[in-house]
């Protein structure tokens, strides 16, 4: 019993340590900057946000029930405490923001899909998820670009409305966990 029970609580840890280490994208919820525990790089940038997709898929019959979440990973995200203002984390919520539209057009992408198996299914959603990956370094490279890292004002303004407004649009797509049925 001991043997079994020590891994479980040493696993538990682990995780429960993992998910410390990680905020899920929440409308009501933004980031502030106890949120950036990584260590500060050596590079001309005030702050670096860093962030993932994931995606998990589990067969539930006939169906297949998918989570698709925006997340932020807090210890690789830094700040450098000189260079902190709430204009530079706006902008790094920015970068938050963006994750979240292209999970919610992953979701899209994967309901609107028609599948076979649960195989078909993972193909599918991973396939996707690697193209809608390539799209959003695009987009948030564009967006630092055209932003100058937040320096642009009249372009950061720009860029905060058409975030809010694309991710919006998409409200439909919101929900993280939704189950997808096989058609066959």
């Amino acid at each position: 019993m001991l043997k079994v029970l020590f891994p479980l609580i040493i696993l538990t840890f682990f995780i429960k340590e993992e998910q410390k280490d990680i905020i899920v994208w929440d409308e009501n919820r933004l980031l502030t900057w106890d949120d950036f525990r990584g260590k500060p790089q050596r590079r001309f940038a005030a702050a670096s946000t860093h962030y993932d997709m994931y995606k998990t898929t589990e067969e539930k019959g006939k169906a297949v029930e998918v989570k698709v979440e925006a997340v932020f990973l807090c210890n690789k995200s830094w700040k450098k405490l000189s260079w902190c203002s709430p204009s530079v984390l706006a902008h790094e919520q920015k970068h938050f923001d963006i994750d979240e539209l292209y999970a919610r057009k992953l979701r899209k992408l994967i309901k609107e899909g028609k599948y076979s198996s649960f195989e078909n299914l993972k193909t599918v959603s991973d396939s996707l998820y690697n193209v809608i990956d390539k799209e959003m370094d695009v987009y948030q490279d564009k967006y630092d670009d055209e932003t100058d890292g937040s320096m642009n004002g009249e372009k950061q303004r720009e860029w905060m409305k058409k975030i809010t407004a694309e991710i919006e649009e998409l409200s439909a797509y919101k929900n993280t966990t939704f189950t997808v049925p096989f058609s066959k």
